[in-house]
């Protein structure tokens, strides 16, 4: 179909975006900042697993929701700065790891939601702690549905594929991560997600891959991290833990 479309770079990476031209106004501006946040998530996730980088924006009416397409998401309309930086996570988890089963799509969607709130902590909008104390104070969401429905089963326990879209695959997944960033500490952690990266870089894992990983990781970097808690009462504990 028609479309706006250019390459840029984002240091070594091409960018490349193709926009309906009814968005293009719109997008302008957000697509801009894909080199900036390229360069950010590098620096976080390591080296962009793909070739290129770039995004599609199409009609909300054509597209139902966004989609993490490898080297460039597809967006229903021009997307606000967290949602790009959620789909352009995903080029290191989900798209370059990527899940065995859609019962470890935690491991997609929590790390996408968790590059959202590291964003913002980088960028002088809410702290990571700050976003994960209000979603289990139940003051997140506006609504009470909606921070009741965080707690709804375990993020690595989803009840059918059905479910994999809900919030405690991304919101209770990317609290899983904030606890084991707490019990490991900050440089561990973050020499432990790009490590995840690496290590499963173009191929699948799965759930008991990641907390096999994790152990591995902090034995070496953590050795006093008690992980154990944080499998059994955030990853497929059932219910809002009894202690943040």
């Amino acid at each position: 179909g028609e479309g706006e479309g250019e390459g840029t770079g984002a240091g070594r990476l091409p960018v490349y975006v193709a926009v309906d031209p009814a968005q293009a106004e719109d997008s302008r501006a957000v697509l801009g900042r894909i080199p900036e946040v390229i360069e950010w998530a590098e620096g976080n996730f390591g080296p962009h697993p793909f070739s290129s980088t770039g995004a599609i924006v199409e009609r909300p009416e054509d597209v139902a929701y966004a989609l993490e397409t490898q080297n460039r998401p597809v967006f229903p309309g021009a997307p606000d700065l967290s949602l790009l930086v959620h789909e352009l996570a995903h080029q290191w988890y989900g798209d370059s790891v990527t899940p065995k089963s859609w019962r470890d799509m935690w491991l997609n969607e929590g790390f996408a939601t968790y590059a959202e709130w590291l964003w913002e902590e980088d960028h002088g909008g809410d702290t990571a702690q700050e976003i994960f104390d209000a979603l289990y104070e139940g003051d997140y969401h506006q609504d009470a549905a909606s921070n009741e429905a965080v707690w709804d089963f375990p993020p690595a326990k989803p009840p059918s594929a059905a479910r994999i879209s809900d919030s405690p695959v991304y919101e209770r997944g990317a609290m899983v991560l904030h606890k084991i960033r707490e019990a490991v500490g900050d440089d561990a952690f973050f020499g432990l997600i790009r490590g995840w990266a690496t290590a499963h870089r173009h191929g699948n894992a799965d759930t008991a891959d990641f907390t096999a990983y994790v152990e591995k990781f902090a034995r070496k970097t953590a050795p006093d991290a008690d992980l154990t808690p944080i499998w059994e009462e955030w990853l497929y504990g059932e219910g809002r833990p009894p202690e943040a």
